[in-house]
């Protein structure tokens, strides 16, 4: 099902980042649009998208099989814009957790080298014992989970644990004082900006993962 895509080249890729939005918003939200300026800085080229549903402009999320239909063609584009070079996949809560479902489902065959999750919606709201994880220990490559310490839908020591065991494919950044929209009382920044800086620690992590050598001459 075509779908509508927003694609920013890096100057010198390292890799190709494919990017999910969450549930709420498009893939022009300044979130996503201060994440993808981020990766494109750190050297990635980013491919951003809307889920169907977005584009039809309905406010309820597609059922699960249209969305991981969706992600697994988009990184399918990815890989053919990257030209060889490394994948990154993540997302936005429910597009994070979407590319984690499908990475579960494909095994050795997915072919991201890394997730990245910007608020991993681990239960929902006020419900901690609906935890959405059973999948995560079938993920055969590192995850990285960038967290608000306020997220209403990851409590914290759910997160940690989480991370404890997934390790050592697992990495936990929190941002102190975060909702879920890692938005914090009293801070003055912008989506846009948040988005931007916290691409940025993500960034940190994926050059850890990928080989230098994956560059473009």
């Amino acid at each position: 099902m075509p779908v509508s895509t927003l694609w920013t080249e890096a100057a010198h890729p390292l890799a190709i980042a494919a990017i999910a939005h969450g549930a709420g918003a498009g893939m022009r939200h300044p979130f996503m649009a201060g994440v993808a300026d981020g990766l494109t800085a750190g050297g990635l080229s980013v491919l951003r998208f809307n889920f169907p549903y977005i584009d039809a402009g309905r406010r309820v999320p597609d059922p699960p099989p249209v969305l991981l239909e969706t992600w697994d063609a988009i990184i399918r584009e990815a890989a053919r814009r990257g030209g060889g070079l490394p994948l990154v996949a993540g997302g936005k809560s429910m597009g994070g957790r979407m590319a984690s479902m499908l990475a579960a489902d494909q095994g050795p065959e997915f072919p991201a080298k890394a997730l990245v999750f910007f608020g991993y919606p681990l239960h929902p709201p006020g419900r901690p014992d609906r935890l959405r994880d059973a999948h995560l220990p079938r993920i055969r490559v590192p995850m990285i989970f960038i967290q608000g310490s306020r997220d209403a839908l990851a409590r914290l020591d759910l997160i940690e644990a989480l991370v404890e065991r997934l390790h050592p494919l697992a990495y936990l950044h929190v941002v102190d004082g975060g909702d879920h929209s890692f938005r914090r009382k009293g801070a003055r920044s912008s989506d846009q900006e948040n988005g931007r800086a916290l691409a940025q620690i993500a960034i940190e992590q994926v050059r850890g993962i990928i080989k230098p050598t994956s560059a473009r001459a």
